[in-house]
């Protein structure tokens, strides 16, 4: 017997929650009994998809969430497709999370999962995740459940929802090997656990890295620095967050509700100008000799706002006079590497914690994540931005999302761009089937 979606469905339900649900034969009446309070799921079953070889992912139609009132249609809609031996009916789960699970072994597993409803499948976002077994707690309850369908299934890819309390919408073999930068999902994961969910790189994190032997002492004496300042001379507090720096092997990130903070608003810049000039050639007169690492470091930070928001003439060489000064008198003491790269990062670190996606986080020495590798240089080049567009045989496409839609064209095109996407996104499943050259969660400018 084949198995199929609707098949493992109900082996699934056996073992682990899913969300209720009905099959319906292609001759059998669709008078259901379902209630008019929730809000359903219509899905195609097919021999034709999830088998062992070829999984044709997100190609056979799925239509809601519908109100009871449109259930009836849309079965009658997926049927007439001749290759939809079966249709499932199942119950919408309104969801915080919904992602999908790579299932390798009992001990390897990689999940990705964000807040927006098929947001993973669809590629359409660049999701959370994590690879588990791991000690962390939010993922335990689903490690549990799927250690329970990989003792059934084997190696499999398994559709959920939710972390706290998961349940199961679909699991199916996984038909190729996956590859993907263990390292970067691992430091990826660690990120997601920290309480500020944005991070910069700037003028203070390169001085840390350069005087990485002073850097516990530096950020102590530079955040004690800031906060005398912006009293004194800007008439404002500043309120240090638990972590104001994340160090990721060598390089610095500087939190980014303290660096909203240094950011002067345009009256605090106006107050500023009229008294820069007259800071300057104060502190051109001092013997820099005599004053203390937290005087030099205070001169550093006015000096650094000379330049950075007036451009003053000599502000530059002056700051540099005042840091080598303070690094003979800052002792030594390295802070500790909260992370570990093996690449250096892009300068901005940011995601956003309710939605569980990742705005930006990249590495500056590739061109995003090779899911099969190719030449992406080749061309020619055709920019996918509607999802009724038909794509030309023989080009490589560059879009924003790895919509479902491409997946028909596997046969004929040379490769997918994406800006956006998740190495479970159906379209990433087919691409492996095919051997489509497909990169993601990559800048398309220079392709467009």
């Amino acid at each position: 017997m084949i198995e199929t979606k609707a098949s493992r469905l109900q082996a699934l339900s056996g073992i682990v929650t899913v969300p209720e649900f009905v099959v319906i034969a292609r001759d059998d009446a669709h008078d259901l009994n379902l209630d008019n309070s929730c809000r359903y799921l219509v899905r195609s079953s097919s021999q034709r998809e999830d088998q062992e070889e070829f999984s044709q992912a997100g190609q056979f139609s799925t239509y809601g969430p519908l109100d009871v009132g449109m259930v009836s249609a849309s079965i009658k809609k997926a049927f007439l497709n001749r290759d939809v031996d079966e249709v499932i009916v199942q119950k919408y789960v309104a969801a915080e999370e919904w992602g999908v699970a790579f299932c390798f072994s009992a001990k390897s597993m990689l999940i990705e999962y964000s807040g927006e409803f098929e947001g993973v499948t669809s590629g359409t976002v660049i999701p959370f995740t994590a690879l588990l077994p791991t000690t962390c707690p939010r993922y335990k309850k689903l490690e549990t459940q799927l250690l329970k369908i990989h003792a059934q299934f084997g190696p499999s890819d398994i559709e959920f929802v939710n972390l706290k309390n998961p349940q199961f919408v679909q699991v199916r073999p996984i038909t190729r090997n996956i590859h993907y930068d263990e390292n970067f999902v691992r430091l990826k994961m660690q990120l997601q656990e920290l309480g500020s969910s944005s991070w910069r790189e700037n003028d203070v994190c390169r001085i840390l890295a350069e005087r990485d032997s002073n850097s516990r002492a530096l950020s102590e004496i530079y955040l004690q620095a800031l906060q005398d300042v912006y009293a004194s001379w800007l008439k404002t507090s500043v309120s240090i967050p638990p972590k104001p720096f994340v160090k990721i092997s060598e390089q610095y990130f500087m939190n980014q509700e303290l660096e909203e903070q240094i950011t002067p608003g345009f009256s605090k810049i106006v107050r500023l100008s009229f008294q820069i000039p007259g800071i300057l050639r104060e502190i051109r007169k001092l013997d820099l000799t005599r004053l203390s690492a937290l005087q030099l470091m205070q001169k550093s930070i006015l000096v650094s706002l000379a330049y950075e928001l007036f451009k003053h003439k000599g502000a530059m060489e002056l700051r540099e006079k005042i840091r080598a000064e303070l690094e003979k008198k800052v002792p030594h003491g390295r802070l500790e590497t909260d992370f570990h790269s093996e690449n250096i990062l892009s300068s901005l670190i940011e995601f956003d914690r309710e939605k569980s996606l990742w705005k930006q986080i990249s590495y500056r020495d590739e061109q995003g994540i090779v899911v099969v590798e190719g030449d992406f240089d080749a061309g020619p080049y055709y920019r996918f931005t509607d999802r009724e567009q038909e794509i030309p045989h023989g080009v490589i496409v560059v879009t924003d999302h790895l919509y479902p839609e491409i997946g028909k064209y596997m046969g004929g095109i040379r490769g997918i761009i994406c800006k956006y996407g998740a190495l479970s996104a159906h379209v990433a499943i087919l691409a492996r089937e095919y051997q489509v050259p497909l990169k993601i969660q990559t800048e398309i400018d220079r392709y467009e």
